[in-house]
């Protein structure tokens, strides 16, 4: 239904357009003629309009486009740690109920095992839920969650982490829950193929541009050919997508054994 709206919306398009070169043809013949002339303002009046739409039609879609990638990461988060734990978690109840009676002491052995690894799945699950929805920007301001992040990030001490970052002003919640998605995914990237142990992030702010920078000395990856995996590539294209819909651009400089540079400008006035 919304992909015949949007057709529709083109051939409209298409048909105002060819109306006005029609006209364009005529005026050139008759260049006195008003009614040929308003006709014409009345025909690029409308193809303004429809232009209007058809690019507020496009940002919806990025916009849908993006909720369902979205999605499919969750999804596969899922189904990878918590799905796949909770399962493996039942088999060892199963076994534990054998146990109890035969061996009492493996069974309690086997319980405890099972205790611990409840407490990693629901843990598991608190972390998605908190990257679905991390604390506001309000609350602790854009430095303090981009800081929480990279503490969360490395809690386990992996990485050598060296930041700059600019207190950003956080007026609009959205827009920087956008920029902190981008951020996120590319730490994540580097987490799952980068095989790298120091990372760098700048954040500053250029003239009312958010500035951000993020380099890693891990292995690198060619852009085409074998090199390709794809769920780095689906990250990256994740990150494309949110820094496009806010009218930013993004720099992805890689190569095999150099390390990857991420380079983002995007403008605060949204």
């Amino acid at each position: 239904m919304v992909q015949d709206y949007y057709s529709a919306l083109n051939e409209i398009f298409s048909d105002l357009k060819n109306k006005l070169f029609d006209l364009n043809a005529q005026i050139q013949c008759n260049k006195e003629d008003k009614i040929l002339i308003q006709q014409k303002k009345d025909i690029e009046n409308k193809i303004r309009i429809v232009e209007k739409v058809l690019r507020q039609e496009n940002q919806n879609f990025a916009v849908l486009n993006l909720q369902e990638m979205d999605r499919k990461r969750i999804a596969e988060d899922l189904h990878d740690m918590s799905l796949q734990n909770l399962t493996h978690l039942i088999h060892k109840i199963e076994l534990c109920s054998m146990y109890i009676d035969q061996d009492p002491v493996k069974a309690k052995l086997e319980l405890s095992v099972i205790s611990e690894g409840i407490k990693e799945t629901v843990n598991e699950i608190r972390n998605i839920i908190f990257d679905l929805r991390p604390m506001t920007f309000e609350d602790l301001g854009w430095k303090a969650c981009i800081e929480k992040l990279l503490e969360k990030f490395n809690e386990t001490g992996k990485y050598r982490i060296i930041s700059d970052i600019d207190d950003v002003s956080c007026e609009n919640d959205r827009f920087f829950l956008s920029i902190y998605r981008a951020v996120q995914e590319s730490l994540n990237n580097i987490d799952k193929h980068a095989e790298a142990e120091q990372i760098e992030l700048h954040c500053k702010v250029i003239n009312d541009v958010c500035v951000i920078d993020i380099s890693d000395d891990g292995k690198g990856f060619y852009d085409s050919g074998e090199e390709k995996r794809e769920n780095r590539h689906f990250g990256i294209s994740m990150m494309k997508e949110r820094i496009a819909l806010l009218n930013g651009r993004i720099n992805i400089d890689s190569a095999v054994g150099k390390g990857t540079k991420v380079h983002m400008e995007i403008p605060l006035c949204g």
